[in-house]
């Protein structure tokens, strides 16, 4: 599950990345409409909509923000993104309401991007609230869009019935017949739209989870919870041989079959998880772990210096703390073997140079202890 969860994380900043790309978009959408209308092209009432873009350009410009000051790796960056993104939705249904209503189902489309349901319950509450929120403001604040009414009850006759006595109409019981005529309708449809959604992500989100699921088996070996062979075999046939630089360290664990047969499969197992544990230490983005298969494993650094790989390894063995247990009468011992190279270079050879390299210390180990 732990492994499931770092991909969940990976794609989720992946989502951070795609959602301030577009409310960069969104941004400039706004300014040009903003500019359209000051030249005249549209005709909304001008400090109504330099209101509305001001406030909505303020909130979306808060998550690119932060975004591009941490990273988005904060786990908390979403719930930040959408309540800003609420918070813009609200201001322009306030200031430019029949403009800006569709705008409430945005947030719930970018929160749809997250499997966390968390998000996705923020942003449905927060936008069908703001809706009644924005009806409200929109009714003193901004352009009121109460003509509608008459237009779908009545039809739109300027002759018969002008704006003056339509208005009046509402200024009887303006707040029975905002909440009833225009927050009420928009809130059922958004209520709708965003519980479709919400059945929607729940679907995915189990299916993301089987999947991933069956991937990892496939990927990773059981035992270390280390990338296996096949992940291996696919990156060494697929990916490395674009890199610009490699280094390759093979290692192999000194007297496991003693430890196995003097202590049992257990104590075995438990050398192999300490040397997972150890190679986590320098596993990284940009540092690749595998478990090939009995005692062997591997480390690649993708487009390092041979200086800063080397330095590394060579802290990293110093560093390296006992594998087995104390109560343990066989002392386990790792041996390494590393090459390095840059393009243009041939995996197959530096594979086999790698492994060479390995055995050969190996081997120096095992004459050491024996003599």
């Amino acid at each position: 599950m732990e492994e499931i969860e770092k991909v969940q994380y990976q794609d989720e900043l992946k989502a951070n990345k795609f959602s301030t790309m577009f409310l960069s978009i969104m941004c400039g959408i706004c300014l040009l409409i903003w500019a359209a209308n000051e030249v005249g092209i549209f005709v909304v009432n001008r400090a109504y909509m330099r209101l509305g873009m001001i406030i909505g350009c303020i909130c979306l410009l808060i998550p690119v923000g932060i975004f591009l000051w941490t990273k988005g790796t904060n786990k908390w960056f979403k719930y930040v993104l959408i309540i800003c993104v609420s918070l813009m939705s609200i201001s322009i249904q306030t200031f430019l309401t029949f403009h800006g209503v569709m705008l409430c189902v945005f947030p719930v489309l970018l929160a749809a991007q997250y499997t966390d349901l968390r998000v996705f319950r923020l942003a449905l509450w927060v936008n069908l609230f703001g809706v009644l929120i924005a009806v409200i403001l929109g009714y003193y604040f901004g352009c009121w869009d109460g003509n509608m009414i008459y237009a779908t009850t009545y039809g739109i006759s300027l002759e018969k019935d002008s704006f003056a006595n339509r208005a009046a109409v509402m200024n009887q019981d303006y707040m029975t017949q905002l909440l009833l005529y225009f927050a009420l309708p928009r809130m059922v449809i958004f209520s709708v739209i965003s519980l479709s959604l919400s059945y929607i992500l729940k679907v995915a989100k189990l299916q993301y989870v089987r999947q991933n699921r069956i991937r990892m088996q496939a990927e990773c070996d059981g035992l270390t919870g280390l990338e296996n062979r096949a992940k291996y075999n696919q990156r060494v046939s697929r990916e490395y041989p674009k890199l610009d630089a490699i280094y390759i360290v093979y290692l192999d664990v000194n007297f496991l079959k003693k430890m196995n047969d003097t202590c049992g499969h257990e104590a075995g197992d438990f050398v192999l998880k300490r040397v997972a544990e150890e190679m986590r230490k320098l596993i990284a983005d940009d540092i690749h772990g595998y478990r090939l298969g009995g005692d062997e494993f591997a480390l690649i650094f993708c487009n390092y210096s041979e200086e800063a790989a080397r330095s590394m390894i060579t802290k990293w063995e110093t560093n390296l703390k006992p594998l087995n247990r104390r109560e343990d009468p066989v002392h386990c011992s790792l041996a390494t073997g590393s090459v390095y190279a840059s393009r243009p270079f041939d995996m197959e050879t530096l594979l086999k140079k790698a492994d060479e390299s390995m055995y050969e210390r190996k081997k120096a180990m095992k004459a050491q202890r024996i003599s």
